[in-house]
């Protein structure tokens, strides 16, 4: 048996959990009505995706002119809406945010809230930062502490919603200022979890030692849904969920700008579906992360049982990357149906030496880059741009990917693995890849058991086709 069929084999032991274990998935919306969202065995075949049933809220509503929110420009709406949310968690319901535009400073979600943002409301954020004191817990960039609260922030809850055709607006370029100053806050903190200082010492809620936070962050958090809505230019990453389970995602619409502005961070959660959305992002569209170093270490939580699916992406550094940050480890992902436009990577594995962790059990299938400035599908392994430099030695294990049915258009290189020499990538299969326009061919290096399966490339500026180093059973 090849190399490689000892890893089709694991596929299918796979294939035969998931058949066991999952027929359909079943869905309810806030009204109670049921509703089929479409997670077939196809789509689960590859990992057991856990059944799990979106928030059922009751009918009862808190509208937060109730409780005395104006759209008077010159007032918080602070107090009136978390009034609302703490109501209306007693019994279960919706927050509704009529119509109109509705300034506040941070808000605290509760179990059993839907929080529902009007077609035409739209939530506009301060950017003082004495409106999201006091310090809460957070993890920022692999590193757990206490910073300023996200925009929306949850902890400890279950069964909760953001839902509605309204809009949240973050005003992320009145946050940009902070940037060159952050720089000196990671590297403290990042030498205080060097240093195991235990967490309720870590903080940087204040104005000596800022860091920009999330727009909308669940910490250890069950049963999440958040749909419908348009997020635009948070402080820095959009939609966080941190130790987080049966998060669904769907039909968002995201927009940022500006340094750090990653549209979707799924970090040391699992269970999440991201699905049927539109990101338009200033950095990684969608980002898959799990803690960094020592810290991640510390912590253990991979993020795993991932689906990615129906997704258009219009602009970022990277349509879906995985890491740096994975040093808890990354596994069960499948990346299906992305059309990705505009961007430095279109899929992008990211992580260095000293980072530790492992990236496994990985499929990406059924995608279309129109433009990728550098690469169209890479695997790199030295990773340069890290906020902090590592001071470990430990080497990322990444193996077992399947990567099929991808069109690229336009790229400088269509296809890249680059792994640390002591610790090869392994059990890579590329099939069905057309790539159209490309000025280099495909490189490997630092590798074993990759396998390339009709594999075509046009209008290849550069020969060769194939620039392979340091690596061993490599068949195209």
């Amino acid at each position: 048996m090849s190399n490689y069929g000892i890893f089709m084999e694991k596929l299918t032991s796979y294939c035969v959990i998931a058949l066991l274990a999952i027929c359909t998935m079943v869905f309810f919306n806030y009204s109670g009505k049921s509703q089929i969202l479409g997670i077939a065995k196809e789509n689960t075949d590859y990992f057991p995706f856990k059944e799990y049933a979106l928030p059922d809220f009751p009918n009862n509503t808190c509208t937060i002119t109730d409780y005395g929110a104006t759209t008077d420009p010159l007032i918080l709406n602070t107090r009136p809406i978390q009034a609302a949310i703490d109501d209306c968690s007693k019994e279960g319901g919706s927050v509704i945010i009529p119509e109109g535009k509705w300034f506040t400073g941070g808000l605290k979600m509760k179990s059993h809230v839907n929080l529902k943002i009007s077609r035409g409301a739209e939530l506009v954020f301060s950017t003082n930062p004495k409106d999201y004191l006091p310090a809460v817990f957070t993890r920022l960039e692999g590193l757990e502490l206490y910073n300023y609260s996200p925009l929306i922030y949850a902890d400890g809850i279950e069964n909760a919603a953001i839902t509605g055709k309204g809009r949240l607006n973050g005003k992320g370029d009145e946050w940009e200022n902070w940037r060159d100053e952050e720089k000196d806050s990671l590297e403290k903190a990042y030498e205080m979890a060097q240093n195991d200082v235990p967490v309720a010492n870590r903080i940087f809620g204040k104005e000596k030692y800022s860091l920009r936070p999330s727009f909308i962050q669940f910490v250890n958090s069950k049963n999440i849904w958040l749909e419908d809505f348009t997020l635009t230019d948070g402080p820095k990453w959009g939609i966080h969920p941190l130790y987080s389970e049966n998060v669904f995602i769907s039909n968002v619409k995201i927009k940022t700008d500006g340094p750090n502005s990653d549209g979707i961070v799924i970090d040391s959660s699992k269970n999440v579906l991201v699905e049927n959305s539109v990101l338009e992002t200033g950095d990684d569209s969608i980002a898959i992360k799990s803690g960094l170093d020592n810290d991640g270490w510390r912590v253990n939580r991979p993020s795993e049982d991932i689906i990615i699916r129906d997704i258009e992406i219009n602009d970022g550094h990277s349509g879906v990357a995985i890491g740096s940050e994975m040093s808890g480890g990354v596994r069960n992902v499948l990346v299906r149906n992305l059309n990705i436009d505009d961007v430095d990577r279109g899929i992008r594995v990211k992580s260095l030496r000293g980072r530790g962790g492992f990236v496994e059990n990985i499929w990406i299938e059924k995608i279309i880059i129109k433009k990728a400035d550098r690469v169209g599908i890479e695997i790199d392994l030295t990773y340069d741009s890290s906020t902090v430099e590592s001071e470990a030695e430990k080497i990322p294990v990444v193996k077992n990917f399947q990567i099929k049915d991808v069109r690229i258009e336009e790229t400088q290189r269509p296809l890249r693995l680059e792994g640390i020499g002591a610790i090869p990538i392994e059990k890579v299969l590329f099939s069905n890849i057309t790539t159209e326009n490309s000025e280099e061919g495909i490189l490997v290096r630092n590798s074993k058991d990759v396998e390339f399966q009709n594999v075509t490339m046009e209008k290849l500026e550069k020969k060769p086709l194939f620039d392979i180093e340091n690596s061993e059973n490599i068949s195209h």
